[in-house]
């Protein structure tokens, strides 16, 4: 029987992304900022791509195709910064004292 060693990273990024939304979940609650559904819906899109781009682009330079993957780095990478900076200027005003 041999071992894919694939599954050891899609469980290492799992327990990652749930100690990370653990850990969002506890500091909002510390700080006592509450999200609006659309932050939420925000939140979780951007982490969504950000998956997509991170598979898309280590998946690109497996199969040979450096060029593909930089462009999907790109592609990919732009939405989902400006995803981030749109939810981070929404929550900012609210939290600021």
């Amino acid at each position: 029987m041999t071992v894919s060693w694939i599954w050891f990273w899609y469980m290492l990024v799992g327990f990652l992304l749930g100690g990370g939304a653990v850990y969002l979940g506890m500091l909002l609650k510390e700080k006592a900022i509450k999200l609006t559904w659309y932050e939420w819906i925000l939140v979780v899109l951007g982490f969504v791509l950000f998956l997509f781009l991170g598979q898309t682009f280590v998946a690109s330079f497996l199969e040979g195709e450096p060029r593909a993957a930089w462009m999907s780095l790109i592609f990919l990478g732009l939405p989902i910064l400006l995803i981030g900076v749109g939810t981070f200027r929404l929550v900012k005003p609210r939290t600021a004292k």
